[in-house]
């Protein structure tokens, strides 16, 4: 009989006979060989006949052997039986423990570093490709977005930015309230841009220019956000950004594009800007 340190139920306790043979795998054991053992005695008797008696003597024996002796799920046979058909007739109430969340519980969520702090172990995502050279290490994480509002001006807002008229742009472009008018084209409507600082980049024959890394800094050069151009090659921020100085950088592994500084002096101005290639 199991020893326990704390109080348990006693019908939760398995005597056991010899080694890890049970009483009541011995008793399912005995009681289907002697159902088995009646049948044969009665058999040879005469008292039945053998075409009733032997099919019960093998299906009695065999019972009692199973329940005995063989487990299924690392649980007696009994158990498993049990288990099943409750969790057929009350599903809601049965919750099954899937495999890989099990090894996922059973490893610490600490992991220490290099001088033995704990630390929390990071979180698999799903990291979009960039085209291109890998981009230098930065003090500062931005995240790459695609935003589907890019690809929508063409459609949702009637406008051919290739019917537009593309100024030669030189290595650094400075676009000013005086100046802006002249990059910037009129579309339908500005309601469905959610950002105030949007660009359009074309070759210099007005083609869009797919997959350019767009960099949004402020004027000391941090970096506040960016994104890569769609389909259309459209760049539209997230948001509407206060009065000041801007500065843009481009990054695409075949056209290369002047750098832009943008002064932004009326917030609800959301028109997009047209940059052509170098």
């Amino acid at each position: 009989m199991r020893q326990h340190a704390i109080p348990q139920n006693i019908l939760d306790v398995e005597f056991k006979l010899f080694t890890k043979f049970t009483l009541k795998e011995f008793a399912y054991l005995a009681i289907g060989l002697g159902i088995g053992g009646i049948m044969i005695y009665l058999v040879v008797s005469n008292i039945i006949p053998p075409i009733l008696g032997i099919p019960i003597f093998v299906v009695s024996s065999g019972l009692g052997a199973f329940l005995g002796l063989v487990p299924i799920n690392e649980q007696d046979a009994d158990v498993f039986i049990k288990n099943y058909i409750t969790a057929i007739t009350n599903p809601t109430q049965r919750v099954w423990l899937n495999k890989e969340l099990k090894e996922k519980g059973a490893k610490p969520e600490l992991k220490p570093d290099e001088e033995g702090k704990l630390i929390p172990k990071d979180i698999k995502t799903k990291k979009k490709k960039i085209i291109g050279e890998s981009l230098p290490a930065r003090k500062d994480a931005v995240e790459i977005e695609d935003n589907d509002p890019r690809d929508m001006l063409d459609k949702e807002l009637n406008v051919d930015p290739q019917l537009t008229t593309i100024l030669p742009s030189p290595n650094t472009l400075i676009i000013t309230e005086e100046n802006i008018s002249k990059y910037q084209f009129n579309i339908a409507s500005t309601d469905k841009l959610p950002g105030n600082i949007n660009f359009w980049l074309s070759t210099k024959d007005s083609k869009p220019v797919p997959n350019v890394i767009v960099y949004l800094k402020s004027s000391d050069g941090k970096i506040l956000y960016a994104n890569k151009t769609g389909e259309s090659g459209y760049f539209l921020t997230n948001k509407l950004w206060e009065p000041g100085t801007y500065m843009l950088e481009f990054q695409h592994p075949t056209y290369e594009f002047p750098k832009v500084q943008l002064e932004v002096t009326n917030k609800k101005n959301k028109l997009p800007i047209k940059i052509s290639t170098v």
